[in-house]
């Protein structure tokens, strides 16, 4: 029992050995297929990066309290009246300044 087991190691070393390019093949296969998955990783984070941004940006500007009659929106909005422009550092429109601080 003891010899056959040392004839089938012998046989199994010996044919993959003799199979030099075969192994070289796989080899060359596997660097490539493991670089072919870094780039993909690579390029899914950042597409997952920029959707993250264009989520979260969306999600700030929902915040929307006050609209002037043009549709632009603004956080927020007080009366200044007729003369009040000097102390606006937005927008005024109809005697209110719009800013977003």
């Amino acid at each position: 029992m003891g010899y056959m087991l040392n004839m089938c190691t012998v046989v199994a070393s010996s044919t993959a050995v003799s199979d030099a390019p075969g192994a070289r093949r796989l080899g060359h296969a596997s660097i490539g297929m493991s670089v072919a998955g870094i780039v993909i990783s690579i390029v899914v984070a950042i597409i997952l990066g920029v959707l993250l941004a264009r989520t979260v940006e969306d999600a700030a500007s929902s915040s929307c309290n006050y609209r002037t009659p043009i549709g632009t929106c603004y956080r927020y909005r007080k009366y200044v009246g007729s003369i009040g422009y000097r102390n606006c550092s937005g927008v005024i429109y109809n005697g209110y300044c719009y800013y977003e601080y």
